[in-house]
Parts: structure tokens; C-alpha cells; sequence
């Protein structure tokens, strides 16, 4: 059977089917209706090509030529492909918007798709004929991921983020949380919490993370009752009892490892405790408040040392990060069970006097420390095994990273923010706190005083017309509006509470002095 007696065959059948079979057919073959479409379409644009002769003589109509394969596309990201064929393309057509298009000039398909799917691709070669092909734009995994706020409703709601920070005369703490994917895309709370303080008196700074077990309903209560109820007693022990508060004085290593635990063991077993009250009271198993616990506290000694202790169960880490030596030391072990994804919570057996005691770990060096603790959505993607949680190089690698971030306005929120980092298969909640040595903190913050400088000092090189815009952007970053056209600008540039005046005078102002004088 001709191409033509097909035809005059198909459109012999839709004079006779009703709209509801023609319906019907084009839902279950849409792929075909639409690549049939798209060669008519494409035909009716190169009818020019087409010669009408006389019916006596060979007509020269389209042809239909194989396919032409293209190489996947991933959705965001740069795609390039030349297709492989000999003929000619004269042009491309794609069957919906997808952010491709033909560079006729270099003979290929490019751009950053932005959508996912199959894409049906026309060509249109030189000598009139089509060629069709697919494309498949895998799609951006990041995408399929819903961020559904948790109900407030909830019971034990609490925030899906959060972040908070304490400047001392030492230096700074600083901690964040951020639900993991997993649990946004379901509209789940968050089973991640953290605290930090800063006792005055005795220079002790105190930060605590905890992990709420997954299998466990109220873990999220229960990681907030844990960190709480630890901070309030060692604040309560270093206000009311003189042996704790002598701690800053103390440096025989011996006697600041009994200070140190007793204040640990009394913050551990307050954390357990006060889960064990509200379980009672709010009539739900003990076991449906489950999680892991990391708290820590480091101060300067009055000879100068530094001190620090902490208690870990679970999984996560804990760890001292020495980037002058540079060496790294972990404050505890992660608690891996027989099965990926197992660890330890925190349980009656746990805190125990031996069994506790063991797992508090401490350290007596002459520098301040960068002190870290995170649950695993932090550890897991960053370090993936435990082994390279003792190297030094995942450390610098990931302190790095980190104070990219710090050089933000509001610190506290770009930790927050930043912890909503990608990696793949990694979608846990993540929690992380730190404290950060004066002399790190300043050397953070003067990173971002250098940058904004170098800024205002490159926009000052510009031609009068693109320093003004350039300008206009130095002073968005920090937080500046207004700057009028006069012959010289003066914009305040504020980073972390310290404000430099800059003068920037327009170049063809700087010429006219200078014919000025040389006259």
C-alpha cells in the first residue's frame, strides 16, 4: 500500500470514529500523534523545497530519514550535542520549551535544559527531507524533592530550622539545624536539636548536639530534653558549687579530669532524666524519646592552657581540629552497629557510672580549640567513613568550606543555610556546633573585610559609567543604598560591626586635575 492510499485509509477512519474514540486513541498514543504532528508541521514549512510538476513526472516530496541519536541531557546543566549525521540540518524544532535551541553557526544543539523527559527533536535537513530523534533530559534529582512545612499541629512540634550564636571574650559559638530532604518531603518534623552557652564566671563554654532516632515517634522531644536539661545542670553546677566553679584554676590534669566528669556525668544523667519525667508525664514510652548525645565544654585556664571534655553516645563526632600542627583528635567513637544506618541511644544502661565515665574523653593543650560536634547528616556525607574521620585533611577541607560561609552577615543563618548542602543519598537532618578561637574568628572576619575592600578598590579602577554600577553592587552587598552622581562617592561599608568610610572619585575627574596641573 502507497504512502497516499495510507493516508487517504487514515483519514477515511477518522471521518468515521466519534470524538470520544479519537479522544481515546490520541491519549494512548500521544508519543505518535505528536512526532506525526511535528513532520507535518515541519513539511508545511519547507514546502518551498517540494516542487509541483505535472502528475505524468516523478515527484519530489519529504522524505522521512532514520533517526538521529543524541546524546542525554541532564536537566540544569550545560548540554552540548552535534548530531551525528552526514546531511545537512537547516533547522531544529524540539516538541515543547525545554531551554536547547540550534546554533546554526556551530552546527549544534546547546543550552541548560529546564525541564525533564522525553523531548521529541525535528530536523530539517538542507534538501527538505525530516529526520526526527529523541531526547531524554534526565531530571535534576534535587527536584523531586518536596520541602513540605511540618505541621504545627504536630505534637512536640518545633521549628524545621534553626541557629543561634554567643560571642565571648575567647571567641565564638555558633550552631544550626536543618530538617534533612527526607523528612521535608513528607512534612515531617525535624528530629535534630542543639544548645550552646557560655558561663560568664568560670569561662566555660558549652555546646550539645543530639539525634533523634528515627524509629522512635516523639524523637524530637526527645533530642530537645536531652541537650536542655545537660546544659541547665552544668550551668546550675558551675553558679552553685564552689568545687566546679574552681575549675579555670585547676591545672593538674588528674583533678580537671574529676571536675570534668563529675560535671558531665550529672549532665548526662539530667538528660536521661528529664526524658524519663516527660514520658511520665505525657503518658508515651520511654523508647519513643530516643536519641544520641553529644555534649562538650572547653575553657582557657588561668595559666594560660585550654581545657576541654565531652560525653559521646551514638553516632555522629566530636572532634578537636588543630590547624596550626596540623593534627586532628576525636573526642570519643562512633557507635556503629551490625547494620548500616545502627548505632547507640541514649538508654538507662548508658548512663551508668563506668559505662558513662568511659565515654567522656578530654584534652589539655596551650591553644584554644576549633571544637566541632555533629550528628551524621553532618559527618556522614562529609567524611563517609569512619577512617577518614582521623584524617586532617577532611578537617582543613571542610573548615575551609565552613568559614566561606561564616563570612556572612548573620553567620548563625548561613551555618543554617548551609547545611542544606547536596550530596547524594545523604538526606538525614543535620546538626553542627561549634566554638571557633578568637584569633579563627578574627581571621574569618577579616577575610570578609578584605574581600569588601578589594571590591571597593577594583570598582575604583573602573570607567566613571561602570563604577557607578559596580558601586551601586558594593554597597547592596553591605547593606549601603543611596549613591548620588557627584564628582566624588562615599559609600560605608559595615562587615560584622565595623564600618570603613571609602571616597571613590570618577576617572574623568582624576584626568581633568591632572591636565590641571600638568597646564
Amino acid at each position: 500500500m502507497s504512502g497516499l492510499e495510507q493516508i487517504q485509509k487514515i483519514k477515511s477512519w477518522l471521518e468515521e470514529m466519534d470524538e470520544e474514540s479519537i479522544d481515546a486513541f490520541a491519549t494512548q498514543n500521544a508519543t505518535l500523534v505528536k512526532l506525526v504532528s511535528e513532520t507535518f508541521i515541519n513539511f508545511r514549512r519547507g514546502i518551498e523545497n517540494v516542487k509541483v510538476i505535472m502528475p505524468t513526472e516523478s515527484t519530489v516530496v519529504q522524505k522521512i530519514m532514520p533517526a538521529i541519536q543524541l546524546v542525554n541531557a541532564k536537566q540544569d546543566e550545560t548540554y552540548l550535542c552535534k548530531p551525528n549525521t552526514d546531511r545537512l540540518i537547516k533547522d531544529v524544532h524540539f516538541s515543547q520549551e525545554c531551554g536547547l535551541c540550534w546554533n546554526a553557526e556551530q552546527k549544534v544543539i546547546e543550552g541548560i535544559p529546564t525541564v525533564s523527559g522525553e523531548i521529541q527533536v525535528s530536523f530539517l535537513l538542507e534538501d527538505g527531507s525530516t529526520s526526527l530523534g529523541t531526547l531524554w533530559i534526565n531530571p535534576d534529582p534535587r527536584k523531586l524533592w518536596d520541602n513540605i512545612p511540618s505541621n504545627k499541629n504536630e505534637r512536640f512540634w518545633k521549628d524545621d530550622s534553626a541557629s543561634d550564636e554567643i560571642s565571648t571574650n575567647f571567641g565564638k559559638l555558633l550552631a544550626a539545624r536543618m530538617r534533612g530532604r527526607s523528612h521535608a518531603h513528607k512534612g515531617i518534623c525535624c528530629d535534630d536539636d542543639f544548645t550552646i552557652a557560655f558561663h560568664e564566671k568560670s569561662g566555660v563554654h558549652f555546646i550539645a548536639v543530639a539525634d533523634g532516632a528515627g524509629s522512635a515517634e516523639f524523637s524530637r522531644l526527645g533530642s530537645k530534653l536531652a541537650v536542655e536539661a545537660a546544659k541547665e545542670k552544668v550551668l546550675e553546677q558551675l553558679t552553685n558549687n564552689d568545687k566546679y566553679q574552681a575549675i579555670s584554676s585547676s591545672f593538674e590534669t588528674d583533678k580537671l579530669k574529676g571536675i570534668a566528669n563529675g560535671l558531665l556525668f550529672q549532665a548526662v544523667q539530667s538528660a536521661f532524666q528529664a526524658q524519663q519525667t516527660e514520658a511520665e508525664k505525657e503518658h508515651i514510652p520511654l523508647k519513643s524519646l530516643s536519641c544520641t548525645l553529644l555534649i562538650a565544654l572547653t575553657l582557657r585556664l588561668e595559666n594560660g592552657q585550654w581545657f576541654t571534655a565531652c560525653y559521646w553516645v551514638g553516632d555522629g563526632a566530636a572532634v578537636i581540629v588543630d590547624l596550626g600542627s596540623p593534627k586532628v583528635k576525636l573526642l570519643g567513637e562512633v557507635d556503629s552497629g551490625n547494620y548500616s544506618g545502627e548505632t547507640v541511644f541514649l538508654t538507662h544502661s548508658e548512663i551508668e557510672g563506668k559505662k558513662l565515665v568511659s565515654r567522656i574523653h578530654t584534652d589539655l593543650q596551650d591553644y584554644p580549640p576549633l571544637l566541632m560536634l555533629m550528628t551524621d547528616g553532618v559527618s556522614d556525607p562529609k567524611f563517609k567513613t569512619d577512617a577518614k574521620l582521623k584524617t586532617i585533611e577532611a578537617w582543613q577541607a571542610l573548615w575551609d568550606e565552613l568559614k566561606i560561609q561564616l563570612q556572612a552577615e548573620n553567620p548563625a543563618k548561613a551555618l543554617e543555610q548551609w547545611l542544606d548542602f547536596w550530596s547524594k543519598g545523604e538526606h538525614d537532618d543535620r546538626t553542627l556546633a561549634m566554638f571557633i578561637s578568637q584569633d579563627e574568628w578574627n581571621g574569618v572576619v577579616n577575610q570578609r573585610q578584605n574581600d569588601i575592600s578589594s571590591e571597593a578598590h577594583q570598582v575604583a579602577l573602573l570607567p566613571n559609567k561602570q563604577a557607578q554600577i559596580s558601586t551601586e553592587e558594593v554597597a547592596q552587598k553591605s547593606g549601603e543604598s543611596e549613591i548620588e552622581d557627584e564628582a566624588e562617592r562615599t559609600i560605608n561599608i559595615t562587615s560584622n560591626g565595623v564600618t570603613t568610610t571609602i571616597t571613590l572619585t570618577k576617572v574623568s575627574d582624576q584626568k581633568m586635575d591632572t591636565q590641571g596641573a600638568n597646564q
